[in-house]
Formats: C-alpha cells, sequence, structure tokens
C-alpha cells in the first residue's frame, strides 16, 4: 500500500465536512485541483471562492473548472488569500484548503510567504463556522517552504489552546523534507 499524498488525503479528509449548499474557499487556486474537487462538493447550490495572486493560476484553475461545466459554482479572485474577507462572512464558511508553495510549471521564486500565510490562516478561522475545517498543504523542501511550513505548523498546533482538532501528515524517512498535510477543525 501507498500512502496518499498530502494534497489527495486534505480531500478525503475535507469532502467528509462539505455539504451541498456550503461556502468554500480555495485559497491558493494554482493549477484549480482544489478548486475543481470543491466545485464538485459544494453541489449545485455551493459556492467556492478562489483566491490567486498569479494570473496564469487563475487562467489555469478556471479553465479546469469551466472544462467540467462548474463555472457558475466557482468565483475566481486574483488577489492575495489575506483579503478572503472581502469575499465572504464571518462563520459561514465550511472549508478553507490552502495549498502552498509555488505555482509548478511557472517561476519557482514566486512562491506563497509565511507572514502573509499566517495572516490568511487568522482570517480563515474567522470564516470558519463551528466544525469547519481548514486544511494546509506545506512544501519545506524548498528554502522559503522550509520556514513556512514551521511556522504554520507553530501556528497550527496553538489552535489546540482553544479547543481546535489538529493534526499533521507526512511521509518519514524521505530525502528531502517531505510535503505535510496540516488540518485543523474549528470547534
Amino acid at each position: 500500500m501507498t500512502p496518499p499524498r498530502p494534497t489527495q488525503l486534505a480531500q478525503r479528509l475535507v469532502s467528509k465536512q462539505i455539504r451541498h449548499g456550503d461556502l468554500v474557499i480555495d485559497a491558493t487556486a494554482g493549477h484549480g485541483h482544489d478548486t475543481l474537487f470543491l466545485a464538485e462538493c459544494v453541489g449545485l447550490t455551493g459556492r467556492v471562492l478562489a483566491f490567486d495572486l498569479q494570473e496564469p493560476a487563475i487562467r489555469s484553475a478556471r479553465t479546469k473548472v469551466e472544462a467540467a461545466g462548474l463555472s457558475s459554482r466557482v468565483a475566481f479572485y486574483q488577489t492575495s488569500h489575506a483579503r478572503m474577507a472581502e469575499h465572504a462572512e464571518a462563520d459561514t464558511v465550511a472549508a478553507v484548503m490552502f495549498n502552498l508553495g509555488y505555482l509548478p510549471g511557472d517561476d519557482h521564486e514566486f512562491t506563497t510567504l509565511a507572514a502573509v500565510t499566517l495572516t490568511a490562516l487568522a482570517v480563515a478561522t474567522d470564516l470558519l463556522k463551528s466544525g469547519g475545517v481548514l486544511s494546509v498543504v506545506c512544501y519545506p523542501g524548498h528554502p522559503q517552504g522550509a520556514i513556512e511550513a514551521l511556522e504554520t505548523e507553530s501556528w497550527m498546533a496553538a489552535k489546540t489552546a482553544h479547543g481546535w482538532q489538529v493534526a499533521k501528515y507526512a511521509m518519514l524517512g524521505t530525502l528531502r523534507p517531505a510535503p505535510c498535510l496540516l488540518i485543523a477543525r474549528k470547534p
């Protein structure tokens, strides 16, 4: 048996928390894998808000969602995930997914940054309704990613003091630091 990749595991766990009609957020749209997954989960009456700073990411994600015929369920925003609260109200979101790092196939120097991600995570906690889920896939195998993964894990661990259920999943014994999934459920 091969363990699932963190992105696959994130989708499995998040799918158990989403109901048709829910509002959900893809905080880092990238190539649209999570955006499409979320659009499928929310059903006809649900809504997905997808954020990314990079125009190629928004274009790629939009193409993927349109090809699946689900574009009516998704609103795209070419802006920082730290600005999610401009598009959703507190305590209304069932799930927020982050897939940090850089856009595969694009400039690897353009990455998510720990300070902005921590701000976005704080925003996400306010937007999540009770029982909502927050998933973050981190990539510590590159310098900025290592910093971001450490700071994100520390931030998530601190949420346990406030009643959040938090877990970390990662492969062990890899040559480079393996991607990991941090997942949390709001009390």
